[in-house]
């Protein structure tokens, strides 16, 4: 590409959505090294993701392990990938879609199907189907997440919450419930519906796929 032609120029003419992936990721990085320039950068960055969709998995030792990424560059991606992130959860789903968990996993995905460790993933509903609350409750390591039902129902009541969803990641990718799973699934839904607030789904997200205990009829 032409010095008159880098990601910069071509945005200012031709507007942001005119720029490939590479030149997106160019025009935050700003510079190459000696043995690159910022296209070839990007272009490394994309294969260490390997790929675009992938890039929010990227952390930030990766970002600094490749050569001309220094901190304050892996910082200043990192906090873009955030920030994306953080918009896609603040996207609403309505009460229909609440009972279709591929709208829901897409709503939860930008953030918890790319987490490195498990993290645990709690919606408090009114009686409309409206959201309360939103929170990531519990933050474990790669394998597991310890999660207490009596706080997560405590919780709710103090919400005055009317039901519950609760979701996870399996940073494995692999998204078969495990036994562990499958325990607190059912407790959970026998203590809330004894208690008046129902569970209506218990979802385990990864990167590509997802497990839905309502749809496999896993729910008390």
């Amino acid at each position: 590409m032409s010095e008159r032609m880098m990601p910069r120029e071509k945005a200012l003419m031709y507007g942001i959505s005119s720029l490939n992936n590479s030149e997106l990721i160019a025009l935050v990085v700003k510079t190459g090294n000696k043995d690159k320039n910022v296209l070839e950068l990007a272009e490394e960055i994309l294969d260490t993701a390997n790929g675009f969709s992938n890039l929010m998995t990227l952390s930030y030792e990766e970002l600094v392990s490749i050569k001309g990424i220094k901190k304050a560059k892996a910082l200043e991606l990192m906090a873009i990938l955030e920030i994306a992130k953080r918009l896609t959860r603040l996207e609403t789903i309505s009460e229909p879609q609440l009972n279709e968990p591929k709208k829901v996993v897409e709503w939860l995905r930008a953030s918890l199907g790319y987490s490195p460790q498990e993290e645990f993933f709690v919606v408090y509903l009114n009686g409309k189907g409206g959201i309360i609350k939103s929170e990531v409750l519990y933050k474990g390591n790669r394998n597991s997440a310890a999660v207490g039902v009596d706080e997560i129902l405590r919780k709710a009541i103090l919400l005055k919450s009317s039901c519950l969803l609760v979701a996870h990641n399996h940073p494995s990718d692999n998204v078969s419930p495990s036994d562990a799973d499958i325990q607190l699934t059912r407790k959970l839904s026998s203590s809330g519906k004894m208690m008046g607030i129902p569970l209506l789904d218990h979802i385990i997200i990864g990167k590509t796929g997802y497990f839905s205990f309502k749809n496999h009829n896993m729910l008390e």
